[in-house]
Order: C-alpha cells, then structure tokens, then sequence
C-alpha cells in the first residue's frame, strides 16, 4: 500500500491536490489566468500553421553565367606507358617478380617464369633438328646416285638407238644390194657351168655315136648338165626369195629394232627424271623438315629466353589489374600462372599523366576532343590542375554493361598539362569538363522541366493553382537546364511539377494527341467493318473512364520518364525503388502518399480515421504516386 501524500485524502472521500488546487484557482481568478497563458503559448506551437511544403516549393527564375560541365570521377594513369606481356607460348608461373613499387633501371630482371618446360622442348627439339640433318645429307646422297644411275640408263639405250640405226641403214644402203649380188652370181655361176656340162654332154654324145666314147660318159656328162639345170633353177628361185621375202623380213626386223630402241630410250628418260623428281621431293621435304625443326628450335629458345623478362627502360614497377571484375586471371604475384600475351607490368612515364573517366550517353554529344577541363585529385582536393580532353570512345565501353546492359558509358581521356606533384598512377581523381559557359540566359533546376503532351512544360505559380506552362530548354547541367523561351525573369516555378495522368506523358510515348485520333477513328472503322460493335461496358463510380485518351496503348508502360530514370536509378535494376523516389523529390516535399486538403494547414497529433461514404469517390489527390 502506497502512503497518501501530505495534505491528500484517502478514497472515503478526503479531497485530492488536484481538486485542492482547482479551489484555489476559483477563489484567485488573476492567478488562473496566468496558469493558462503558458498552456495556450504550448498548444499554438503544437497546432502553428506549417510552412508550404510539397508541390508549392518552387524557384524563382533569374539570369547570370550557365556554366555546361560534365563531372566524373576516374583514375591516373600516365599517357606514355611500356607494357610488359608474357611472351611465353601456353602458360607459364611466375616463381620471381620484383615488388610494386620499386623504381627499376634499364635492363634489370623484373620477371623470371618457371623454364622447366621450356627448356626440355628446348631439347626435345635440338634432337629433332639434328636428326633432321641427317636425313637431308642422306636424301643428298640418294639423289647424286640416282642421277648418276640414270645417266648411264640413258646412255645405253642412246647407244643402243644407234646401233639400231647403223643396222637400218646397213641394210638399206649395203645388206640388201650384196646379197642380191651374191645371188645374180650364184645364177651366172650355175649358167655358165650349165653351158659347159652341155656343150662336154653334146660333144660326148657325138663321139659316142662315132664310137669313140662310152655310154658310161655320155650318162655322166648328161647327168652333169642336169645338175647344172637344178642349180640354175636353185640361183633364180634364191633371188626371187631375196627379193620377195628375205629383204622385206630382214628391212622390218631392222626397222622394229630401230623403233624399240627409241622407245626404250623414252622410257628411261622417263624412268629417270620420275626417279631424280622423286629423290628431289624427298631432298625438299627433308630440307623443310630441318627448316622448320630449326623454327620451332629458335622459337622454343625464344620462350627459354622469354622466361626472364628484363625492363626496357627505366620506370616505376606497376602490377596489371584486369579493368573487367568478371575477368578469370589471377593476380600478379609469385606463383600465380599466367597466359601467354597477358599483361603483368606496366612502366609508366610519369611526366605526362591524363584521367580516363566514364561519360554518359546524354552527355557523349557534347564532348570532342580540345575541350578544356580540370583536374583535382582525391589526395590533394583544394589542388586543381588545368588539361583538356584528348580522346573520345567511338563505342560504349562493353566492360560497364556487365551489371546493367542498360547502361552505356563512354571511355574519355583527359590530358593534364598542368605539372602535378610526385604523385603515381592509379591515384583517385575528379574531372570536370567544361562543355560552354552561356552568359545571361535563364535556367531553372532541372527537376522543374517535365513532359506534358510531347511538350516541355515547367508548372507556374498563379496564385495557389499551379499552371503548365510550355518552354524551349538549350543545354543542361547535372543541376540546372536553359530556357530559351517560355519564362520570364522573375518568375516562381515548382521545383516538383504535380503528377497529372491525363496530361503528363510518363511514357514518353512518339505518337501525337492528333496522330493518336486518327489512329482511334481507324480502329474503329476497321472494327465496325469486321464485326458488329460490342456494348461498352458501363464504367463503375468508383473508377473513372479515361476520355483524354480514347485509344488504350496497350505496350508495357513505363512509369518513369527515360532521363530521370537514367538519373535517380542508382542502383541500375531499371525501376524506383521507394527510396529512389523520395530522392526525386525535394527537401521539405509532402509525400504524395499521405495527400491531405491544402486548405487544412493544421495537422492533428493523434488524427482519427474517419470512413469515407460508400456511395462516393474519393477525391483524387494533388500528387500521385507514379506507381498507381
């Protein structure tokens, strides 16, 4: 049980110090005033009329200096720069390198790879080489002695050709006429001993008649001329066989001989130059054979050489580090195994340095080549350092699309001219390139300029009622846009034009209010062609018809504008996320989610909710979320 405070009753009905204090305020009216005034002082700062917030924030319009820049962030890099590669063919491990960071001279060792591999091809391909050798001495030799060989081939069947010629022309011009000869004189031979045996037969045949010689003789003397007859006959008939067959036999005989030794003298010559044509192959193929073992030879001792890489100039050690964050290649250190033509150390000349930064594809239209830009760097920012733009990307960098293929980003060099202090590569830098500088124009924040009706429009202040007001926007600023018409000095903006479904065109879409009429009569001309028209459906209270728009776009919609999606999209996914959104809008904004009547500057502490009436509609707010 608590104690009852002093001068405080118990609950039988003894008064308590709030009740003791309302008696003594009735009894000293002056004093109760002076209680309340605190009171009311608290409770008109509670319920004070709140300054105007969302889409009454506005900016007043003035002229001056246009600055156009492009802002990116990049890194130092030197403009002259010797590129040490891994010369060796495959891949090789690196088992020395000499730290990052080390200033090195001409001619020290500043990579030594594992050479094991290298140097047994080294081997392999010396025996290669000399066995290649051998065989072309060998196929040398081979084909000295087939040329000797078919040159005594060919020698013989050309003296054979001759003796062949000789023979045909012997018996032509010899052969034939002496065995004619012989044979006329074996004829007259045989007819003069005819004559002979004769007359004797004749002259014995008289005598024996007369009695002077036997019978024996005159039978001998007539079987002599008989003998005689028969080689008569013998000689004529020899000279008839010479004439008709013999002469004819031995000419065809002569002349074959003559025709075959031709013949055969072709085909060694023939025989031999397919021989000395082979052996010469041969000898060739052996020759490109230790051609290109001698090659491979002198290119294995390449790699062996390329093992150990010496730098070719004096410059400070920088290790290689693969622009692409999906890139499969090891670091450079001891032991890391590398590819063949991969970088692994860079010797910049640190006397010229640049800054290569990453443009935007809204912006890559401004920028060429000559254009004066500045410098800070991260490590000395109240430093700036004067260059200008020396190249451009022709083609989006296709490293930057990894994480958003959306994205389209332009690789742009800046030359410094300005000397810098002892600083090295990679260092973190600023630049800033200046597109133009336009003096006395009017701008305006450039989340002010929306898109209405394929128009740009800024919303003015008329009193309390924004109102659109078409505009002609110049060059722009990550800030600020130019208008080149449209608004006046003077002149009070919204710096978050009020969401409109029927007049802002979130879609961005190509088609005209007009083309998008023509489009609808169309359709439905087309329609009352095909088929009978349907009944239109009879829109419920709760959901308003759209008649701006009579032809439904059935695309997928986009419920943000392509630039400031380019622009608020941080995180790169192609949609606003919640926090992107209340991004887009500016500081001290309402939140289009919590509309309430303009008219009701109060806001209550503890509000209670009160049901809206079933049968109507809510009224539409002053700013919607795109998302509905």
């Amino acid at each position: 049980m608590n104690p009852t405070p002093h001068g405080a009753q118990d609950a039988h009905g003894n008064s308590s110090p709030l009740r003791t204090a309302a008696k003594s305020l009735r009894r000293r009216p002056a004093l109760a005033i002076l209680a309340a005034i605190p009171v009311l002082l608290i409770l008109s700062w509670l319920f004070r009329p709140k300054p105007a917030t969302g889409n009454t924030a506005f900016h007043q319009v003035g002229r001056g200096d246009f600055t156009v820049s492009i802002v990116e962030g990049g890194t130092l890099s030197a403009v002259n720069e010797v590129s040490i590669r891994n010369e060796v063919e495959g891949t090789a491990r690196i088992i020395f390198i000499v730290p990052e960071g080390s200033y090195v001279k001409k001619g020290s060792l500043l990579i030594e790879l594992d050479s094991a591999q290298a140097q047994d091809q080294v081997n392999q391909q010396q025996i290669a080489v000399e066995k290649a050798q051998f065989a072309l001495i060998q196929s040398q030799a081979q084909l000295d002695i087939q040329r000797s060989t078919t040159n005594s081939d060919i020698r013989a069947a050309k003296l054979k050709l001759d003796f062949a010629l000789l023979e045909l022309e012997k018996f032509r011009r010899g052969q034939r006429v002496v065995d004619l000869i012989e044979a006329s004189n074996k004829l007259v031979q045989a007819q003069e001993q005819l004559a002979v045996n004769l007359a004797n037969y004749i002259n014995t045949t008289n005598l024996a008649a007369k009695g002077y010689e036997t019978q024996q003789k005159v039978d001998s003397d007539r079987l002599a001329v008989m003998g005689n007859q028969n080689s008569v006959i013998v000689a004529s008939n020899q000279i008839w066989m010479l004439q008709e067959f013999d002469h004819r036999k031995r000419l065809a005989e002569v002349s074959s001989a003559v025709e075959e030794a031709q013949t055969e003298l072709e085909r060694v010559i023939a025989q031999s130059e397919r021989r000395i044509a082979q052996y010469t192959a041969d000898l060739i193929t052996q020759s490109n054979t230790l051609s290109l073992s001698q090659r491979k030879l002198d290119r294995d001792r390449k790699n062996l050489d390329a093992t150990k890489i010496h730098a070719p100039q004096d410059g400070l050690v920088v290790y290689n580090v693969s622009e692409n964050r999906f890139s499969s290649e090891s670091l450079i250190e001891e032991g890391a195994t590398v590819r063949n033509r991969q970088e692994l150390i860079k010797l910049p000349d640190v006397s010229r340095m640049k800054v290569t930064i990453k443009v935007h594809e809204s912006y890559i239209n401004m920028v060429t080549p000559g254009l004066p830009a500045f410098v800070t760097l991260d490590s000395t920012p109240d430093q700036r350092f004067a260059g200008h733009v020396a190249k451009v990307a022709l083609l989006p960098d296709s490293q930057a699309r990894w994480g958003n293929p959306n994205l389209k980003v332009y690789n742009t060099e800046i030359h410094i001219t300005d000397p810098l202090p002892d600083v090295k590569p990679g260092v973190s830098a600023k630049a800033e390139v200046i597109i133009t500088n336009i003096p006395n124009t009017l701008s305006v924040p450039i989340q002010a300029v929306t898109t209405t009706r394929g128009k740009q429009v800024v919303y003015t202040l008329n009193g309390r009622n924004p109102e659109p007001q078409p505009v002609e926007v110049g060059m722009y600023n990550t800030k600020f846009i130019q208008v080149l018409s449209g608004l006046a000095e003077g002149d009070r903006v919204l710096l978050a034009p009020p969401f409109d479904t029927d007049a802002r065109d979130l879609e961005d879409t190509v088609l005209t209010d007009e083309e998008r009429a023509l489009l609808n009569g169309t359709n439905k001309a087309n329609s009352a062609n095909a088929a009978p028209a349907a009944p239109e459906p009879i829109p419920s209270p709760a959901t308003p018809t759209d008649t701006a728009n009579p032809l439904p776009d059935r695309r997928p919609r986009n419920p943000v504008p392509d630039d400031v999606l380019k622009r608020f999209d941080t995180d790169g996914d192609g949609s606003l996320s919640p926090e992107e959104r209340s991004a887009m809008r500016p500081p001290g904004t309402a939140n289009p989610r919590t509309p309430r009547d303009p008219s009701d500057t109060r806001r209550p502490r503890n509000p209670e909710p009160t049901p809206a009436p079933a049968t109507t509609p809510a009224p539409a707010p002053a700013a919607a979320d795109p998302t509905h």
